[in-house]
């Protein structure tokens, strides 16, 4: 099914290759390289294992989002699947709560990309320089954007090709000087924190629900996503083991270290490893920030599409096929936010959102295995019936309430988010009756 508006259509411009290039750039931005440090000092060198368990859950939910996403053509993601198969009121909580996400996610993106650029540029880090560097970048890529999800996705394309470069080395070159000694005491302070370091390791997994967002710009979305999506979560899982590997293998000092990706390049590398991974960071934030500029505005006009917000966000260019108001309204409330907020505060507010549309999508892949089970259907389907979403809705659970025994504050913010759509689902039912009315 193709969407459209008075204003024109989106066009199915992404193939295959282009769709695996935003996952690819969704997933890895800054978390890889700065992450393990964080988890090294919780569990040591078991931080290995929290990285796997991260992974396999990752690797669930995107099984989950695969079988729901071949039953579908539409842009919108995981606000379509849970509109279909909850109804409106679920439905236009997730939306609400993905656009959430995608707003802070970009905020927290541009930020971050100040943060590594003022490796380079130390001016950047006056607070005046470091704000405007980042709402310059949001407006640029935003501009860009205008002109067609074509220009975008293959901008998002070659910075995910362009970002690997760096990890590659880092991962080639360290493999030979892995040090045995640094993995032992394996788990030194045992694996009490093992849940804290998944919540802390899987911040770096997510963002590959963002490819399925624009399905409707997708040449052949139900055969394409569900590819892109065992194809995205391989490349992304393998590079992270190894990236962390080499890293506990290389770098004594791990636990707690800033930066230490580019620290364990310049032990391997010399300075001009910490150099190039320096350089490599700042390609892989700006590649992300690039893949967040496309898909964030789909996600405002697919709930503009269904009435959810005013219609005039789901128009789109009849030229470019770009949802225009979309994209300028996910601009301005991104900048909003970049100059209010820093990345780390940015990036705890969108944590608990994001379960809150994954759990949702991985009861739809039983609800609608149920509904259709009499009609034949070419797309993915789950082996083994209902146990994989739900062994994955079991995972998202518990990683929630470890979340709240640690941090209680990720969870309030979440539950804060959920309470403001509420009304806000009110006012879109009102203006959709008002609409009908004529």
């Amino acid at each position: 099914m193709s969407e459209s508006t008075e204003q024109g259509a989106l066009k199915r411009s992404l193939g295959l290759p282009d769709v695996v290039a935003l996952g690819i750039n969704g997933v890895i931005g800054q978390g890889i390289f700065l992450l393990p440090g964080l988890a090294a000092a919780l569990m040591g060198p078991a931080s290995l294992t929290a990285l796997a368990i991260a992974g396999l859950l990752s690797c669930l939910i995107a099984l989950c989002f695969a079988e729901v996403a071949s039953h579908f053509d539409k842009t919108g993601g995981a606000y379509v699947y849970a509109r279909e198969a909850f109804g409106d009121f679920v439905g236009f909580e997730v939306g609400w709560l993905t656009c959430c996400v995608a707003v802070i996610s970009w905020a927290a993106l541009a930020n971050g990309f100040t943060e590594v650029f003022a490796h380079f540029v130390p001016a950047v880090k006056e607070p005046f320089t470091q704000k405007a560097v980042a709402i310059g970048l949001m407006s640029a890529l935003m501009a860009l954007n205008l002109f067609g999800a074509r220009i975008g996705a293959s901008i998002s394309t070659f910075f995910s090709v362009a970002k690997l470069v760096p990890l590659v080395l880092f991962i080639g070159v360290g493999a030979f000087h892995l040090q045995g000694a640094l993995f032992e005491p394996f788990a030194p302070q045992g694996y009490g924190s093992i849940a804290d370091a998944t919540l802390v390791l899987l911040y770096a997994y997510v963002g590959f629900e963002t490819l399925v967002v624009p399905a409707g710009e997708m040449k052949n979305p139900q055969k394409n996503v569900p590819i892109a999506l065992m194809t995205v979560m391989a490349v992304v899982t393998v590079v992270y083991m190894a990236v962390l590997t080499v890293s506990v293998g290389t770098l004594p000092e791990l636990a707690g270290h800033k930066n230490p990706v580019a620290a364990a390049s310049a032990n391997v590398l010399g300075a001009v490893g910490g150099t190039i991974v320096a350089i490599g960071i700042c390609v892989s934030v700006f590649g992300t920030n690039a893949g967040a500029a496309l898909v964030s505005p789909r996600r405002f006009f697919a709930l503009a599409e269904r009435g959810d917000l005013p219609r005039f966000f789901a128009r789109v260019d009849p030229d470019s096929g770009a949802p225009r108001p979309a994209i300028v309204l996910t601009w301005g409330l991104a900048v909003v936010l970049a100059l209010t907020g820093s990345f780390k505060e940015l990036a705890v507010l969108g944590v608990v959102a994001r379960f809150l549309q994954y759990i949702p999508t991985c009861l739809a892949a039983i609800v609608f295995r149920r509904r259709y089970q009499n009609q034949p259907r070419q797309g993915f389907t789950l082996p083994f019936g209902p146990a994989i979403p739900l062994a994955t809705i079991g995972l998202c659970v518990w990683l929630l309430w470890a979340s709240y025994d640690k941090n209680p504050e990720r969870i309030h913010y979440g539950l804060l988010a959920v309470a403001i759509g509420v009304p806000l689902y009110f006012v879109a039912q009102w203006n959709k009756k008002r609409e009908a009315r004529g």
